[in-house]
């Protein structure tokens, strides 16, 4: 049988947030993560009522296992579930479309994508009706995901 998904790809676990910077620093003094620069970008989002530009925020731990901290966005997939503080698991993989379909016949519907020229691209999230929320991402955009964290890490003086 093939997945539609690799154990192997899972790279980061993604948290919503009210304040990335506050919780930079609370996970900075209760476990010692190190982050690299908060990242922002305002991108054309489709989303399951049409597509909209969202201002993207969002930082990641340098050290492994990776952890994604995201600006809440009131309104859109980018909000705290009620009960679950894990927003979503971030795999990456090589083909973003197929990937996508196959998600989809595997009972994940497509909940938001990234829209580039017209199409999907960048990164897609898939909503399980349990509320599991898997996030995918074209491998292209990061191939050496390490290299990527250092090239964001903040310079210290």
């Amino acid at each position: 049988m093939t997945h539609p998904l690799s154990a192997t790809d899972l790279y980061h676990t993604g948290i919503v947030v009210p304040d990335i910077e506050a919780w930079k620093t609370r996970l900075t003094e209760v476990a010692g993560h190190r982050w690299t620069e908060t990242m922002a970008a305002d991108l054309p989002v489709r989303l399951t009522d049409g597509e909209r530009v969202l201002p993207l925020r969002y930082a990641y731990s340098l050290d492994a296992p990776h952890i994604e901290l995201v600006q809440e966005i009131p309104g859109t997939p980018w909000t705290p579930a009620a009960h679950l503080a894990t927003h979503h698991l971030g795999y990456f993989c090589d083909d973003l479309r197929t990937t996508s379909k196959r998600l989809e016949e595997a009972g994940f519907p497509l909940e938001a994508c990234a829209m580039v020229d017209g199409s999907m691209s960048i990164f897609a999230y898939h909503l399980d009706p349990w509320g599991v929320r898997i996030e995918i991402v074209d491998r292209t955009r990061m191939p050496d995901f390490a290299a990527y964290l250092r090239s964001k890490a903040p310079t210290w003086h």
